[in-house]
């Protein structure tokens, strides 16, 4: 197994994907109000985030089978987005479990809370998976990360993924038989290294 890097992320780092909120609250892009910005206060205090990765290579067999350290699985799309990369990144970025906590107390008092305080979680889980992102590759040019999910890559391969990253123990992300990820508000990805 290659070695395995951590690193963490001050909430005051993580850039909150303005794309992603106003899908997620129906909203303009930029919009804010104050229960957003009270939601994101309180979200703020919760957020324990950190990320880890290994770097490995990428294997293509004759099948259109692909091993990236992990194991081996099928994915066209995955194959299509690491073309000409011998050698990827692997990782996974957290907001950590007292998002979780949050987001399980908010369902039981507030629904109007829940919804806008998971809609921003949402948003910083991928601003935080874009600095993760960039932080990982530093001067490195990388294909776009390719996340379990998209595509024909199957969330299948997420149990082995985590298990290759010791996420488990190292970030404390475990994952259930439907495949969801607990802490709920973690992304794993795939990028391809261009030599």
């Amino acid at each position: 197994m290659n070695l395995v890097s951590c690193g963490t992320l001050a909430v005051s780092d993580i850039p909150i994907n303005e794309y992603e909120l106003s899908m997620r609250l129906s909203t303009e892009k930029g919009f804010r109000n104050e229960d957003i910005e009270r939601n994101f206060e309180r979200l703020q205090k919760e957020i324990s985030c950190r990320y880890l990765y290994a770097r490995t290579f990428a294997k293509r067999f004759e099948n259109g089978n692909l091993d990236l350290g992990f194991g081996e699985f099928k994915s066209e799309t995955l194959l299509k987005n690491l073309k000409d990369s011998e050698e990827v990144f692997v990782f996974a970025v957290t907001l950590g479990i007292g998002v979780d906590r949050l987001l399980n107390k908010l369902s039981k008092i507030s629904l109007a809370d829940y919804f806008i305080t998971d809609a921003i979680s949402s948003a910083l889980a991928e601003g935080a998976a874009n600095e993760a992102d960039a932080r990982i590759k530093k001067d490195i040019l990388c294909r776009p990360r390719f996340s379990p999910g998209f595509g024909d890559l199957s969330l299948e391969i997420q149990p082995k993924l985590l298990s290759f990253l010791n996420a488990q123990k190292l970030l404390g992300i475990s994952i259930g038989k439907s495949y969801l990820m607990s802490p709920m508000k973690t992304v794993t990805a795939i990028m391809g290294i261009i030599e």
